[in-house]
């Protein structure tokens, strides 16, 4: 065994050793409890008007509370932005976090444990997968709040004209994808890109075979599992099928509803798009394809609200969370994930009190077929997201699959046993 070396940004260790300082009293000038709400969504969209909203809504209810949203450009807010307010003490006392940042804060000890904040009603009402995911040492330290998940939408008309099914499998997903490729259309397009969205896309390929990522410290990478969905990936490209530039983020899909795609891997988050932009598209979707002898799956990504540990005003903070998305009246989940976006809730009593919303168009697709074959997308700090980011670029440009897991497999175990 190495000797063991800490690995810490100078940003965290800054933020550690200033969070005993706590955040700046937070008092409004006419004395109420003020807090602030800190996320990633456009101030003037659908996501900002709806937390505006219920802010207005809490205050009303609450009149000694006053609650400021900050909206801030996704890349800042996912590269340096939070870290460096936490770290001079000023960060927010309430804020999102995907999966792909959450383990950086909870490294830092700015988590606040949120326990006594769920009642057994609401906690026996979400799954069991989405609170295990958001469990540490024993603390519930955030709260989930909506579900993205992953399936194949395709283009009805393409498909139909060369009178061919959507796939099932991963070979019928790339003889369709060979069959519907030409000059203008891409067969199918997915992330080919490093980032955390590659990384969850590639996730339930993985999983189909049976195999993951790593189980607590101890690396899976080097396993059958792993290089079948590489080469899968490797294939698609090596085929010339696979759509390697396309025309705006591969997360868009606006590719698919503009006739540049034939197949698009994508989310749930896509339907709304669709009946907004693209309504007269004939578009249908299916569960992602799995190998021989596999199993249906399908990943959940989503944002979870924190409460800042620092925060001069923890208790009111998160009170503020349990009445949004924590009550036993869900009826602000629904709203969220059925009027201002279309994701699935991680609690169960959503999806059935919504269930014509839930059944309506593509919808329907999600609900039956997809819809309890997900796992929740998996929180990794950004070092270990980065050896499997290197994995799957090397898989598919520079080494073989079967070399690009085993290399990556090293990195990950000297990486577990030197942090």
């Amino acid at each position: 065994m190495k000797k063991k070396i800490l690995l810490i940004t100078a940003v965290t260790l800054l933020a550690v050793t200033l969070g005993a300082c706590g955040k700046k009293e937070a008092a409004s000038d006419d004395g109420k409890v003020e807090l602030e709400y800190w996320n990633h969504w456009v101030s003037d969209g659908g996501e900002a008007k709806f937390f505006n909203k219920k802010i207005k809504e809490y205050e009303k209810k609450n009149p000694n509370i006053k609650i400021v949203q900050k909206n801030i450009s996704i890349d800042d807010y996912t590269g340096t932005k939070l870290t460096t307010a936490f770290a001079t003490g000023g960060g927010p006392d309430i804020f999102s976090a995907s999966p792909g940042t959450i383990n950086t804060f909870i490294e830092s000890g700015i988590n606040y444990p949120l326990d006594d904040y769920f009642s057994e009603e609401v906690l026996e009402d979400y799954s069991k997968e989405s609170i295990k995911d958001v469990t540490k040492d024993g603390k519930i330290i955030a709260a989930p709040f909506e579900q993205d998940l992953m399936a194949l939408f395709y283009n009805k008309d393409m498909f139909e004209k060369a009178g061919i099914q959507p796939p099932k499998t991963w070979d019928e997903m790339i003889e369709a994808a060979k069959k519907l490729n030409n000059e203008k259309v891409a067969g199918i397009t997915y992330d080919l890109t490093k980032g955390a969205y590659g990384n969850f896309s590639f996730m339930p390929f993985v999983w189909q075979g049976g195999g993951d990522f790593f189980d607590g410290k101890k690396s899976q990478l080097n396993t059958p599992s792993v290089i079948n969905a590489l080469t899968l990936w490797k294939k698609m490209v090596d085929d010339k099928i696979a759509n390697l530039k396309p025309s705006r983020p591969a997360s868009d899909i606006g590719i698919l509803g503009d006739g540049e795609t034939a197949m698009w891997i994508g989310g749930s988050f896509g339907i709304k798009a669709l009946e907004d932009d693209y309504p007269d598209e004939n578009i249908g979707v299916v569960p992602l394809p799995i190998p021989k002898d596999g199993k249906p799956a399908s990943v959940a990504g989503g944002w979870k609200l924190v409460v800042n540990k620092q925060s001069k005003h923890p208790k009111e903070a998160a009170k503020f969370v349990k009445w949004l998305f924590l009550n036993k009246d869900p009826k602000n989940s629904i709203e969220w994930n059925t009027e201002v976006k279309f994701s699935y809730s991680p609690r169960k009593s959503v999806i059935k009190e919504a269930e014509v919303i839930y059944q309506k168009g593509l919808r329907a697709e999600f609900t039956n077929d997809v819809y309890g074959t997900e796992r929740p997308e998996l929180s990794m700090d950004p070092k270990v997201a980065d050896i499997i980011g290197d994995m799957i670029q090397e898989a598919l440009y520079s080494k073989t699959p079967e070399e690009a897991a085993e290399d990556a497999d090293k990195k990950l175990k000297d990486y577990f046993e030197n942090e």
